[in-house]
């Protein structure tokens, strides 16, 4: 009985640390690719995504979308990932994709100083949309 324990410990052990470092950094349900997670600033889990070789996803580039809000601030900012941000709450959706893998990352906060992640998918653009990763 106490090898059965023991042999199973060990299988559990391996499990959780094989799961829990993907990328070389530790995840668990609240955070996600790169190790970005709710509540960190935009900037610093854009840089993250990028180092890990995620790479933005240039939206509205030809379809003449103009944008207006938080999109002009990001855009003018150089964050061409931006797909949308609403006007009443200041939530923004962007993308990035590394090697044919889509991720969708939402914000909140009307100024880039103040924006932070509230959830990711690994939603491609135009796809139907699919329930958060992020923990709650």
């Amino acid at each position: 009985m106490k090898r059965l324990i023991a042999n199973a410990a060990t299988v559990g052990v391996a499990l959780v640390a094989g799961a829990a470092l993907a990328d070389g950094v530790p995840r668990d349900a609240r955070h996600g690719p790169a190790g970005i997670a709710a509540g960190q600033p935009l900037p610093n889990a854009r840089t993250a995504l990028i180092k890990q070789g995620w790479q933005p996803v240039r939206r509205h580039a030809t379809d003449g979308y103009e944008y207006s809000g938080a999109e002009l601030e990001l855009t003018k900012r150089r964050i061409f990932e931006v797909d949308s941000c609403s006007s009443d709450s200041s939530r923004c959706v962007l993308y990035y994709q590394r090697k044919g893998e889509c991720l969708r990352m939402d914000t909140i906060g009307e100024t880039l100083d103040v924006m932070t992640v509230t959830r990711w998918t690994h939603e491609c653009p135009d796809a139907p949309p699919q329930r958060s990763t992020a923990g709650k």
